[in-house]
């Protein structure tokens, strides 16, 4: 007897989102791989806060406080925010993307993003059923005027990463505030600070005083990069009364494990811990930048936790990623991000940072 056929289909939007696809993994067949592909802190995380996530995972059997109150205060006394309700959590930035987009954008909407930004815009649009409107980018960087002739009357939300990932661009803070309020008031502007830590507390906090300049603007932030718990997917947010309110509907109760919460609480206010963990980015960007414009391959200036460097072709860039790879090092190929000819690298330790350079003097002393 023949089974019958499933008709159970996804939706049509959902079918046409194509997948966030990470960075991978690498396992190496000389040694030790140096994972320069996902700009994650060599460091790993905060003593105080490996600490912490185990002094609570004995009681693994109990749900978490479904506020996170005390995760919301101690964010907001490590960022100077006055207003606790304000602060949200998430597993993870990407889940602040989903949930907002969820709240706000849908069929018939737009979802503003520049040509190189980070994808998971696009897959949370897609998957709610908005149309993603992709603005021009001008040597790798967004312009306010590029992105105000996007906006259209169905324009519901704007995301933009400052600095940007894959790029390391970024916008000024008076052209963010130029670009505050030239837009309409029906559009969303969330500020994605993923690596705003490295560049110190004056800009994390011109970002917040972003957020309470206009009632339109959000300020999203991550702990998987400075903070080192990637793993533990661990994000937050700072939004005005009404949009929190708004968000915390749906937000699910118990989004956040109690270990990350426990982790984000300790690792929020280790200052020591962050600025080590900036100034060894800070050296190590710029010995990295410096060495590979040295070798002829053209790598600017980046404000993030990586390096993006140029190899004139897409055959050439394939050539050094597997190259790489051969040396057992992982770095990130962006041609999903329309930069094939390009390679991302993150700053890692100091070891395997030596290691990518004497790679790459091989490979350009061999081709």
């Amino acid at each position: 007897m023949n089974k019958p056929i499933s008709q159970i289909a996804p939706l049509p939007h959902i079918a046409a989102t194509k997948p966030y696809v990470p960075g991978g993994k690498l396992h190496g067949a000389k040694g030790p791989v140096a994972m320069l592909a996902s700009n994650e802190n060599p460091f790993g995380p905060s003593p105080k806060a490996i600490e912490a996530a185990k002094a609570v995972v004995g009681g693994s059997h109990v749900y978490p406080d479904p506020d996170y109150g005390a995760l919301r205060a101690a964010i907001a006394a490590a960022k100077g925010i006055g207003d606790v309700s304000r602060v949200v959590t998430a597993a993870g930035s990407d889940e602040i993307i989903h949930l907002l987009t969820q709240c706000y954008a849908g069929p018939g909407d737009e979802v503003l993003f520049t040509e190189h930004a980070f994808s998971m815009y696009r897959v949370s649009a897609g998957a709610h059923g908005a149309t993603s409107v992709t603005v021009p980018e001008t040597d790798m960087t967004a312009g306010v005027n590029a992105i105000l002739g996007a906006v259209s009357p169905r324009t519901k939300i704007l995301f933009l990463a400052n600095p940007n990932n894959p790029t390391g661009t970024m916008l000024s803070v008076d052209e963010l505030k130029a670009l505050q309020d030239a837009l309409p008031p029906h559009v969303l502007f969330v500020i994605d600070g993923a690596y705003s830590e490295y560049l110190g507390p004056e800009y994390e906090a011109q970002l917040r005083d972003l957020v309470d300049r206009r009632d339109t603007t959000v300020m999203m932030r991550t702990f998987s990069k400075i903070y080192g718990l990637a793993a533990m997917r661990l994000g937050w947010a700072y939004m005005p009364a009404a949009i929190a309110a708004i968000y915390q509907r749906i937000r699910g109760p118990f989004n956040v494990n109690a270990m990350a919460a426990a982790a984000g609480i300790a690792s929020v206010g280790d200052e020591d811990f962050l600025k080590m963990s900036r100034d060894h980015n800070t050296k190590w960007r710029a010995i990295m930048t410096d060495a590979l414009n040295a070798m002829g391959l053209p790598t600017p200036p980046s404000h993030a936790n990586f390096i993006v460097t140029e190899f004139g072709s897409a055959e050439r860039a394939a050539a050094a990623n597997q190259h790489l790879k051969d040396n057992d090092i992982l770095v990130r190929a962006i041609s999903g991000y329309g930069l094939p000819t390009k390679l991302r690298i993150s700053v890692g330790s100091a070891e395997d940072n030596q290691r990518f350079l004497d790679a790459m003097n091989a490979f350009t002393a061999s081709r």
